[in-house]
């Protein structure tokens, strides 16, 4: 959005991203056991246990062709960082592979805010918007 369509922005949250360059093989494989073995393959590579069987659901209704297409590698946006000019929110768990480039993103971007989920990795951020919703929320409201 900040690169293609900057104008119809007027705030930006980023939750477990970051603009670098990324191979997502990893993604790619998980999908395609996925697909050649059925979903409860592709739930298994993602790691749900137990405790997220919120999102272990979510997966199992996956349409897995649009998953394949979203699991394509990432270029690199970070060329844009600097000239973001809207207000912008980043977020992360502390146990996602990501967090790092996360924060480091953050302070690339002219003011941004950066909060972190501890003890969190990448798929408990998104199930647990009880704690990232009142961070969102205050966000939004400056």
């Amino acid at each position: 959005m900040a690169r293609y369509a900057a104008g119809r922005l007027d705030r930006l949250v980023i939750g477990g991203q970051h603009p670098y360059a990324r191979s997502m093989v990893g993604l790619r494989q998980a999908v395609q056991a996925g697909l050649a073995h059925g979903v409860e393959t592709f739930v298994a590579e993602m790691g749900m246990g137990e405790f997220k069987s919120e999102y272990a659901m979510r997966l199992r209704s996956t349409d897995m062709k649009a998953f394949l297409a979203l699991a394509q590698d990432r270029p690199s946006l970070e060329d844009i960082l600097p000239g973001i000019a809207v207000a912008c929110c980043l977020y992360c768990g502390e146990a996602d592979p990501m967090f790092a480039e996360a924060k480091t993103a953050s302070r690339e971007i002219p003011g941004a805010t950066f909060f972190s989920l501890p003890g969190l990795d990448h798929g408990e951020t998104f199930v647990r918007s009880d704690l990232v919703v009142p961070h969102v929320k205050e966000f939004l409201r400056v």
